[in-house]
C-alpha cells in the first residue's frame, strides 16, 4: 500500500540524490564566485543548501523551530567537505524518516522567529515546502553558478545541455 510517508520519502531521496550530483560538480576554485552583488557566493549558497536536509530530524522531533534558537553548523570550506556533509545530513534525515510514523506527518509544525510566525503546516507539507522544494530552488541557482563558470551541469531529471541522456 502506498502511504503519504512513502511518497514523501521517495521524493526526498530522489531530490537529494540529484542535489548530490550537482554538488559533485562544484569545485574549490569557484567557492568565492558570486554572479551579482545581491547574490550569495557559491560558498554561502553551498553552506545554506547543505544544512537543509539536517532540518528533517528537527521537523520530526518537535513541533516548531524558532530561528532565534537555531545554531548553524560549522561552515564548509571545500567542495569535498560539501559533498561529505550533505551526504551525512541526508543520512541523518533518512534515519528521522525511518523513526517517524504516518501519523507524525499529519501533526502541525511551526516555523517562527520569536513572536513572528512564518507558517504552521502539517509536517508532510513542511517537508515538501521547507526541505524538498527549497532544495530544488537553490539547486537551480547552483546550476546557474556552474554554467556561468563553464562547469558542466549534471542532468536534474532527464537531461541537461551538458548531459544528454537521450543521445
Amino acid at each position: 500500500m502506498t502511504t503519504l510517508k512513502s511518497i514523501i520519502l521517495q521524493e526526498f531521496k530522489d531530490e537529494m540524490d540529484t542535489t548530490i550530483r550537482i554538488f559533485e560538480a562544484v569545485t574549490d576554485e569557484i567557492f568565492d564566485f558570486k554572479p551579482h552583488e545581491k547574490s550569495k557566493t557559491v560558498r554561502q549558497l553551498a553552506n545554506h543548501m547543505s544544512e537543509i536536509p539536517s532540518w528533517v530530524a528537527g521537523i520530526f522531533g518537535g513541533s516548531e523551530l524558532d530561528w532565534m534558537q537555531y545554531t548553524p553548523p560549522a561552515k564548509i570550506t571545500t567542495a569535498k567537505d560539501l559533498v561529505a556533509t550533505y551526504k551525512n545530513n541526508v543520512a541523518v534525515a533518512l534515519q528521522a524518516f525511518k523513526n517517524s510514523t504516518e501519523e507524525d506527518l499529519h501533526k502541525d509544525w511551526t516555523m517562527k522567529k520569536e513572536d513572528f510566525t512564518f507558517f504552521t503546516l502539517p509536517k508532510y507539507a513542511v517537508l515538501r515546502k521547507l526541505i524538498i522544494n527549497h532544495t530544488i530552488h537553490h539547486r537551480a541557482q547552483m546550476g546557474v553558478y556552474l554554467r556561468l563558470n563553464n562547469i558542466s551541469v549534471p542532468a536534474s531529471y532527464v537531461s541537461s545541455a551538458d548531459e544528454n541522456l537521450f543521445a
